[in-house]
C-alpha cells in the first residue's frame, strides 16, 4: 500500500518541475500522480478501515495525538479536501488560482510524507 503513495508523492514532484519549467508532460504526469493517490486511499480505506469514516477518523486523532498531544481526527477532511483539489487542478491547468491549489497540494504531502509518513520512523 506504501507504494502507491510514495510513487504517488515522487511523480508529483516531477509533475511540479513539469509546471515550472511548462513541459507537455507535466499534465498527464500529474493525472498519473492522481490515480496512484486513489489507488493509496482504496487501499487504505479497504485494507485499513474497511470502509469506514469513523475508523478512519479514529485512526486519524490517534496519530495526531501521537505526534502533537491533540485528540483531533479532523484531519481526515482535509484528506478528502485534497482529493476533491486534485483534479480540479487537472481540469483547470495553468490558470492563475493554480499556485494556490499546488501550495495546499504540497503542504499536504509534506504532512502525509514527512509528518504523519512511517519513512522516518
Amino acid at each position: 500500500m506504501l507504494w502507491t503513495i510514495r510513487l504517488s508523492a515522487a511523480l508529483y514532484a516531477v509533475t511540479l518541475y513539469g509546471l515550472w519549467r511548462r513541459l507537455p508532460w507535466a499534465r498527464p504526469l500529474s493525472a498519473l500522480a492522481y490515480a496512484l493517490y486513489l489507488a493509496h486511499i482504496c487501499l487504505a480505506f479497504d485494507q485499513r478501515y474497511g470502509w469506514s469514516h469513523a475508523v478512519a477518523y479514529a485512526e486519524t486523532a490517534r496519530q495526531t495525538r501521537e505526534l502533537f498531544g491533540l485528540d483531533w481526527g479532523g484531519g481526515i477532511y482535509f484528506n478528502y479536501l485534497f482529493t476533491l483539489v486534485w483534479p480540479i487542478d487537472l481540469i483547470w491547468w495553468r490558470r492563475p488560482f493554480s499556485v494556490g491549489i499546488h501550495v495546499f497540494m504540497i503542504f499536504m504531502f509534506l504532512n502525509g510524507v514527512v509528518i504523519f509518513g512511517k519513512w522516518w520512523r
